[in-house]
């Protein structure tokens, strides 16, 4: 009887979102997120306002360079939503 290994590709996401006030030339503050359920919640809680400009992200993990490999962009939060849907992405597999 032979031993067979298969290889899982278990992927890990991260969710992060960046907010800062329109046209204050402040940096970004940056959330992360370990699920979408905690994002759902934070965003309930803290609703997106028009005085700042937001930028959502589903990141893979990142390059040799440490920069994130992004496989869902968007600029609000029910666009994001709509991406990680269309990108056929388990959201429970989100965490």
């Amino acid at each position: 009887m032979s031993t067979r290994h298969i290889h899982v590709n278990t992927a890990s996401y991260t969710l992060l979102v960046a907010e800062r006030k329109k046209n204050a030339g402040e940096e970004w503050d940056v959330l992360e997120f370990s699920s979408l359920t905690e994002l759902k919640k934070y965003r309930k809680s803290h609703p997106e306002k028009m005085a700042f400009s937001y930028s959502y992200a589903l990141s893979q993990g990142v390059d040799t360079k440490f920069r994130h490999i992004n496989v869902a962009e968007a600029d609000h939060f029910k666009q994001f939503l709509r991406q990680i849907k269309r990108a056929g992405l388990d959201i429970r597999a989100i965490c």
